[in-house]
């Protein structure tokens, strides 16, 4: 009896001590050096990027929206429209892992933002995912992503080919329009 007293109370002290711990946190998210992200070619052009962007990686137009995807070394992801900036900082989030909605690939650990209601950027260090609501006219991309109009809005992929292909399958709107 008191054996077994004495075990449930051990079994008391150390669940509680395990049960909450919270899980490591991704060493990727924490070295943007080593995303798949930071290895992207870009847009060769070189267009002017918001202050706190170190280079552009993707273009995405549709509608009245003509959008810049971004990044930075110290583990900025942001997108840019026309008088407009926002970005999330990986490095400084949880991380949460998440797929944005309406994209398919693996659950990873990410972190949102949204402009206006309409633009949603959500950045992995594998991807971006951009959605804007409501427009899917003229839509164009150029850089490393694709779109595709998926419940009367656009959703694009910035990423490697595996991450679009993964993200954004029959993706109809590729480089060039």
């Amino acid at each position: 009896m008191v054996l077994r007293t004495a075990l449930a109370v051990t079994a008391s002290l150390l669940l509680p001590a395990t049960a909450c711990s919270a899980p490591p946190a991704d060493p990727l998210l924490k070295d943007p050096a080593q995303w798949p992200l930071a290895r992207l070619n870009g847009l060769v052009d070189r267009p002017p990027v918001p202050e706190e962007a170190e280079r552009a990686l993707a273009q995405i137009r549709v509608g009245s929206y003509d959008l810049l995807a971004w990044i930075h070394p110290s583990g900025l992801c942001g997108l840019a429209g026309s008088g407009w900036s926002m970005h999330v900082d990986l490095t400084r989030s949880e991380g949460q892992p998440q797929r944005a909605d309406g994209f398919s690939g693996p659950m990873e650990p990410a972190a949102s933002t949204t402009h206006e209601s309409k633009v949603t950027l959500t950045c992995t260090p594998t991807r971006m995912l951009i959605r804007v609501k409501g427009e899917t006219q003229d839509a164009f991309v150029s850089g490393d992503a694709v779109a595709k109009p998926v419940n009367g809005g656009l959703n694009a992929v910035v990423g490697t080919p595996e991450a679009q292909s993964e993200s954004l399958p029959g993706a109809a709107v590729t480089r060039g329009g």
